[in-house]
């Protein structure tokens, strides 16, 4: 409780930017052509298997974030794909439940829960450690020999690679698992 305490400002600004990162991506599909929706429709009624793999894509932003987090550059690339992630998912859930009515809330449900939830949750951890790394690694050019700076880089640093771990398994059983989901919707 005290974290969050500690924290709070990040919590709200995260908060607000996952809110309207959604908002925006339910508005977004109202603006998209009705061809695109068609095609949409089109391309998961006639796939048999679908795998989701973002396995690849996370670990090659997740890696680019983290790196880009000793620059000054990685605190606005993160706070960009944090808006970008709960921009997706609010143009993936608005698409489901209009395509697949019933079906498309119950996938949604159990994509949420199985992937995006967790996934984000995740992230918001990862971008809070990459943000520290970014804070530290100014202050560290600023103090230059600071051992406690660079003692607090390497820690974050190795809590960003777990973080980028956990979000590869993840991945790895949803490519098991998207299969039996993306069935319900047929």
């Amino acid at each position: 409780m005290q974290r969050i305490k500690k924290h709070k400002l990040f919590i709200t600004i995260v908060a607000l930017l996952i809110l309207i990162g959604f908002i925006c991506g339910l508005f977004y599909f109202f603006f998209v052509s009705k061809s695109l929706k068609t095609n949409i429709y089109d391309t998961i009624k006639s796939l048999d298997v679908i795998h989701y793999n973002a396995i690849l894509k996370d670990l090659i932003i997740m890696s680019l974030l983290l790196i880009s987090s000793f620059l000054i550059i990685g605190i606005p690339l993160s706070i960009f794909y944090l808006y970008y992630e709960s921009f997706s998912l609010g143009f993936l859930t608005i698409t489901f439940i209009s395509l697949f009515p019933i079906k498309g809330i119950i996938f949604i449900i159990l994509y949420l829960l199985i992937n995006k939830l967790l996934t984000l949750i995740l992230m918001i951890i990862f971008i809070y450690k990459i943000n520290t790394i970014s804070r530290l690694s100014i202050g560290f050019i600023i103090y230059k020999k600071d051992l406690n700076i660079q003692e607090k880089i390497i820690k974050n640093f190795k809590n960003s690679l777990y973080i980028i771990i956990f979000v590869l398994i993840i991945n790895i059983l949803l490519y098991f698992i998207s299969p039996i989901l993306f069935a319900l919707l047929k």
